[in-house]
């Protein structure tokens, strides 16, 4: 039997060469023969974290911090560590704890304070991201990683020059081509024909079709602002083909879920109502399509007193997903639907609850903005018979469009072709009829463009429907303090305007293929 040293020196060595798979056999073995070693456990997460097995990391990080020394920096560069597998599990709180653990650790060093910089933004705390994302740029100013993070930061809360500052930063340091921070800067201002990145995008050497992708719509973006459509539409078709190769979608998937909704929550579900008191604040939802001006209704509602926008959370769909116990089949296989409907959904809220909890500061209402909750609008519902769900509605061929050239990272797969946008928009108008059919005025339908143009009335209307008393400063939407991480942070911090209606006519030629789908549907005229 090979000794604890002989392991754990081959894992080193295994990690050194890059052979993850070996060096996680050899820390394996090292952990088992001595189980307090703190090193060994690191060597063992790290690996596993190189292989995507992020429950094996998260668990071995973990242990590492444990066998760590009390309140020692090395215990908290673990805890640190420990961040990015857990959220990648969905485990946010537990995260979010983490984070803070390793701070009370009094971490000094610039990888660890990035990544808890990185996890406390991720989480909405953006505001409490920024001491250490300031701190690792203060400690090595010459850390791209550290200026691209607290640039992320910076831009969610508003701080535009300053965001703007750190991704040059970054781009100055960085030892890869810059393409990430290249892309958050593109999205800062319009850029102008003397002032864009346009030959410096194109000179870049990309390394993965993920980063052709990026640049490809960072190219449309700056192409797009100095007016030259062509070459924007040109570079936005490069990377919606790279786009679609990365994340494939079918329509047949989604019609199956669909279906599924239908046929596992019948109306009857809706009939009989649910007395048992759930724990937390009272939830408002906002759903609808992306860029369809659910960030803008967030700050609307964010402005009043009594409410508190907690970002877009993927926690309900992790509730259902991890309570359904389906592992291994798509996020919302017609069989994880037909499992959810067997849940109590007093315990699909109480999951919810306990996973977001961390983010209520004490506000009697707070706002879960993530547009495509739209498919648990009924189990929403069920779950929480007393949560407000608005649905946001804005001229199709504007919000297609809008979700067609920005780059959704791993959300919408949808979003990268003609044929699939309209697709999509078929599904998603099929499964709100059906979610109004049961859910009749509990769901409360709400117009872009009606807002951009009337304001105060549609404003007051909705304060009335959410139950609350109107308050001036619901009237001034940019004004609201709090992060805003979503691809409107810099638009939704200018008063309402007009500026986004029938934008998608710039490119009308090109679209025409998406306007052909949505006319014969019956969508737009």
């Amino acid at each position: 039997m090979m000794s604890f040293a002989q392991s754990l020196s081959d894992a080193h060595s295994s990690m050194r060469r890059g052979d993850m798979a070996a060096a996680l056999t050899a820390a394996g073995a090292a952990t088992r023969a001595n189980p307090h070693s703190a090193e060994a456990w690191w060597v063992l997460g790290s690996a596993a974290s190189n292989l995507d097995d992020m429950t094996t990391a998260q668990n071995a990080f973990g242990k590492a911090a444990k066998w760590a020394p009390e309140g020692s920096k090395l215990r908290g560069q673990m805890l640190a560590l420990r961040c990015k597998p857990l959220m990648s599990e969905g485990r946010m709180a537990d995260a979010v704890q983490c984070a803070r653990d390793a701070m009370a650790a009094r971490i000094d060093d610039v990888p660890s304070l990035v990544r808890v910089g990185y996890t406390l933004t991720h989480a909405g705390l953006t505001q409490e991201a920024l001491a250490p994302a300031q701190e690792a740029t203060r400690l090595d100013p010459n850390h791209a990683e550290a200026w691209y993070t607290l640039g992320g930061v910076q831009r969610s809360l508003g701080d535009v020059p300053g965001a703007e500052a750190s991704f040059n930063n970054a781009i100055r340091l960085s030892p890869t081509p810059p393409v990430a921070a290249y892309f958050n800067l593109a999205y800062l201002r319009r850029w102008k024909a003397e002032d864009n990145h346009i030959p410096l995008l194109e000179a870049l050497t990309c390394r993965t079709s993920l980063e052709a992708c990026r640049v490809a719509y960072t190219l449309f973006k700056e192409h797009d602002d100095i007016g030259e459509t062509a070459q924007a539409w040109d570079c936005l078709q490069v990377g919606a083909e790279l786009g679609r190769k990365i994340e494939p979608w079918t329509s047949v998937e989604e019609a199956e879920s669909i279906a599924a909704w239908k046929q596992y929550f019948p109306a009857e579900r809706f009939g009989a109502s649910d007395k048992r008191r759930r724990s937390g604040p009272k939830r408002i939802f906002i759903i609808g399509l992306p860029r369809s001006g659910t960030t803008l209704i967030e700050r609307v509602l964010a402005a009043h007193s009594q409410v508190q926008a907690i970002g877009e959370l993927k926690s309900f769909g992790i509730a259902v997903h991890k309570l359904a116990g389906i592992d291994n089949v798509r996020r919302l296989a017609p069989e994880v639907i037909a499992a959810a409907a067997k849940l109590d959904p007093l315990d699909i809220a109480e999951f919810y609850t306990r996973e977001s909890a961390f983010l209520n500061d004490g506000s009697a209402y707070v706002i879960d903005k993530l547009p495509s909750n739209h498919e648990y609008a009924g189990l929403i519902k069920l779950a929480f018979p007393d949560a407000i769900v608005v649905a946001l509605d804005r001229n199709p061929m504007d919000a297609l469009f809008g979700c067609y050239k920005v780059l959704f990272t791993g959300a919408y797969g949808w979003s990268y072709g003609q044929d699939d946008l309209a697709d999509h928009y078929h599904h998603f108008r099929d499964l709100m009829g059906y979610w109004k059919s049961v859910l009749g005025e509990q769901l409360i339908e709400v117009s872009l463009e009606a807002v951009i143009a009337d304001p105060e009335a549609q404003i007051r209307r909705l304060i009335a429907a959410c139950g609350l008393d109107f308050e001036e400063a619901c009237l001034k939407p940019h004004e609201a303090s709090g992060a805003v991480s979503t691809a409107s942070a810099v638009q939704v911090r200018s008063p309402i305007n007009s500026q986004g209606v029938n934008a998608w006519k710039r490119y009308e030629a090109p679209l025409a293929p998406l306007q052909a789908r949505l006319r014969q549907m019956g969508y737009v005229e």
